[in-house]
């Protein structure tokens, strides 16, 4: 039998944590700690412990080892940190704070309008007495464009503008200083509950990996989310290792995951669930009053949702409409599933995660590289084959969760990094649990030491390189910096060259375009006074060329993308001065021309040419009821006649210009219609309908006029003779006071 340890030998703090909890010990309950671990068996004497180790004593039971003379106290997880341990965290926040902070406006190169809009809805807030613009108090979501996905991360960017003030790095701080939080979760895990001897190695893996590089160096609430799950998990396995105080954070921390980011909901749905179920004898095991405890903490966090389903119970079918989520499609239930399944295992794929890929958008990548290094994926085989092969360790099992919650809200629309970001966190785990697998094969050969130091030299490296590659080579990664690109120039634009320019020109107004991103309203809010925004309008060239407007080159200057200063140039309508002043995209290439424009003399005989060309219809073939139909349409900019007879009015079809917009149906053989549904989008509108009969009768015309509707209304429409049997039937729908040039939005269209 080995030699029985000293019990003096060994760190009180070492001895207690693990089964001293609630203020007594539990020496019969298994402590399913990992191998390695120092002490197997606590067990009390009178006021001492008596201990044996788990490489010393192969059976489980009391030992009659010498007894710790100095009394019990009570002494939690933090007596198990050392100095060193405090000096090894902060020496990796460091790292981190370094890796994130530097040229934190300059990489990204872009500012997102996701970004910008956390900060103005936070600044409105405030100014509002913390009540939303429709004065609801403390609101529970917030509206971004059309998808209801902000919550927390506004109340958070509250706290820091209130006390800093407002600015892209301040933004962007906010949120890399909250995601500094995965990292001393995942470091805390790995050292409390693992036991791990590369445990500091998490956090640097962590730190050094590309997707979470990218992301934590923005303010996208994903990156918040993705923070508070490792704190969830954290929390979890301490209650599941060190007691059931532990539980109540953890329900906090997953509520915060919950409200962080509309992903961080499946993701703590299904976390949730498979938690409960596998570790169901232990959370049972805690008795009445703590279940009692929880159920009531669950209920308390829940009540911001109650509260806005009440408020706005269509939101999640919306968001996923707006999202163009497949289960918003009108397929069959069986291709959803498999639609599903596919995007569900796309976001496990160590192809997606470990190679370069163009699944993601540009702005979400860094040229040539994976979201995780390749490097990694020999550790994180080996850690995921520790976690299979202990499936029955509730530690294990944790990690195991988490990678399988995590695709699960991605996979209801389509993978994409910041979707399934949440996967970092699980695989920073694995990855050490696999290298301290991996060192202990050649712990006999290889110093400790020398080992520790590879790592971390190697992990802090490849965080620094990273660091200098984006700032030096990452704004010439990817060239297209428009819409479907980079979105470069919120800040070039916003924050530096239109506020110079309205205060040299103080009576002109900027005609800035908007084509080349998303929602940049965001941008007059987030950069500009409200003086200043009052004198920039939002307007493309696009609307000088259909109809004729106000144009005052003394008193009016253009911002335009070079896609649109080309077209400017060649239209027969303008004249276009010489650029007062050119901003460059990051490649030297031009990106904003600054321009003054005059239409010419005869502009307006050339608008009533166009308007005239323009009046023709357009003709395209619809399968309507197995019939092919032929159908002649005013000029449409967005859609085509077949997304209005596909039964889904999340797609359209929308009018270029024309007001009424004309839809005209010539059937092939004579069809009997009594009248149509038609669904449009928010307007108040007159609806005509005129069918021509087989008979050669008078026209069979009806009329309505619509106003006050819901939105999106769908509205009926009888003919006044009831059924007839027509040949063609045209429909034209007038928006009120829109004027002669309009956008008339067609959702669906149905016969009767």
């Amino acid at each position: 039998m080995p030699e029985r340890p000293d019990p003096n030998a060994i760190p009180a703090s070492r001895l207690v944590g693990a089964v001293y909890r609630d203020g007594a010990i539990h020496p019969d309950e298994p402590l399913d700690l990992p191998e390695g671990t120092p002490i197997q068996l606590i067990v009390p004497a009178g006021r001492t412990l008596i201990v044996a180790r788990a490489n010393a004593w192969p059976a489980v039971g009391k030992p009659s080892g010498a007894a710790l003379s100095r009394p019990l106290g009570r002494i939690g997880i933090l007596a198990e940190l050392c100095l060193s341990d405090a000096l090894i965290v902060l020496a990796g926040l460091l790292l981190y704070a370094i890796t994130r902070l530097v040229g934190l406006t300059a990489f990204p190169i872009y500012f997102f309008c996701d970004e910008a809009i956390q900060t103005n809805l936070a600044r409105a807030l405030l100014t509002n007495g913390l009540r939303s613009a429709d004065g609801t108090l403390l609101p529970p979501y917030f509206l971004n464009a059309e998808k209801w996905n902000l919550s927390l991360s506004v109340y958070i960017h509250l706290v820091s503008t209130a006390i800093f003030g407002n600015s892209a790095f301040l933004t962007r701080a906010t949120s890399a200083a909250v995601s500094a939080l995965a990292l001393v979760a995942v470091a805390l895990a790995l050292r409390l509950v693992f036991q791990s001897r590369f445990w500091w190695a998490g956090p640097l893996a962590l730190t050094a990996a590309p997707a979470w590089f990218l992301h934590s160096r923005t303010a996208f609430e994903t990156v918040m989310m993705v923070a508070f799950y490792a704190c969830f998990l954290c929390c979890y396995l301490l209650y599941r290792t060190r007691g059931v105080a532990w539980l109540f954070p953890a329900i906090v921390f997953g509520a915060m995951t919950f409200y962080a980011y509309a992903n961080g909901q499946g993701v703590m749905l299904v976390s949730g669930v498979l938690l409960l179920l596998s570790d169901l004898r232990y959370h049972l095991r805690q008795g009445w009053r703590v279940l009692v405890g929880a159920s009531g903490a669950l209920l308390l966090v829940a009540l911001p949702l109650a509260r806005f389903r009440l408020m706005q119970p269509d939101a999640y079918t919306a968001q996923l409409r707006a999202l163009d989520s497949y289960w918003t499609h009108t397929i069959p239930l069986g291709e959803k599933l498999t639609t599903f399944g596919a995007n569900y295992l796309a976001g496990l794929s160590p192809a997606y995660w470990f190679l370069p890929n163009t699944v993601d958008l540009d702005r979400h990548r860094m040229l040539d590289m994976g979201h995780l290094p390749l490097a990694y994926l020999p550790f994180i085989l080996v850690g995921l084959g520790i976690c299979l092969a202990r499936l029955r360790s509730p530690t294990h099992r944790v990690l195991l969760v988490a990678m399988l919650a995590a695709p699960f809200s991605a996979a209801l629309v389509a993978v994409s990094i910041t979707r399934v970001l949440a996967m970092l966190v699980p695989a920073a785990m694995i990855f050490t649990l696999g290298l301290d697998r991996c060192y202990g094969w050649v712990a006999g050969r290889l110093r400790y030491g020398l080992a520790a130091g590879a790592v971390a030299l190697a992990l802090g490296a490849s965080s620094l390189l990273l660091l200098r590659t984006a700032l030096v080579d990452g704004p010439t990664w990817f060239t297209n910096y428009t819409l479907d690109g980079m979105q470069y120039g919120a800040q070039q634009l916003f924050g530096e060259a239109i506020p110079e320019l309205l205060a040299r020109e103080p009576d002109t107004q900027l005609l800035v375009s908007p084509t080349w991103a998303n929602n940049p309203n965001t941008y007059l809010e987030f950069f500009l006074s409200p003086a200043q925004a009052s004198r920039v309008q939002l307007i493309n060239i696009d609307a000088f060329m259909v109809a004729r407007q106000p144009l005052d080159p003394a008193h009016q200057i253009f911002i335009m993308p070079p896609y649109e200063f080309d077209r400017a140039i060649k239209d027969r309508k303008f004249i276009v001065d010489q650029p007062e002043q050119i901003l460059p995209y990051p490649n030297g290439q031009p990106g904003f021309y600054v321009v003054r424009m005059r239409y010419v003399a005869t502009v307006d005989a050339i608008f009533a040419a166009d308007r005239v060309a323009r009046a023709q219809l357009v003709e395209d073939q619809v399968d309507i009821g197995g019939q092919p139909v032929t159908v002649a349409h005013s000029a449409l900019d967005i859609g085509a006649p077949v997304n209005i007879f596909d039964g889904d009015p999340s797609t359209l079809m929308r009018g270029f210009e024309a007001n009424p917009l004309i839809i005209e149906l010539r059937f092939p053989q004579p069809r009997r219609i009594g009248g149509v549904t038609l669904t449009v989008a928010s307007m108040d509108f007159t609806l005509r309908v005129i069918g021509t009969t087989t008979d050669g009768g008078p026209q069979v015309i009806a009329e309505q006029r619509y106003v006050g509707l819901p939105p999106d209304p769908t509205v009926s429409l009888d003919l006044p003779s009831g059924v007839r049997e027509l040949r063609t039937l045209r429909l034209e729908i007038l928006q009120a006071g829109a004027g002669e040039v309009a956008h008339v939005h067609v959702r669906e269209l149905a016969l009767r």
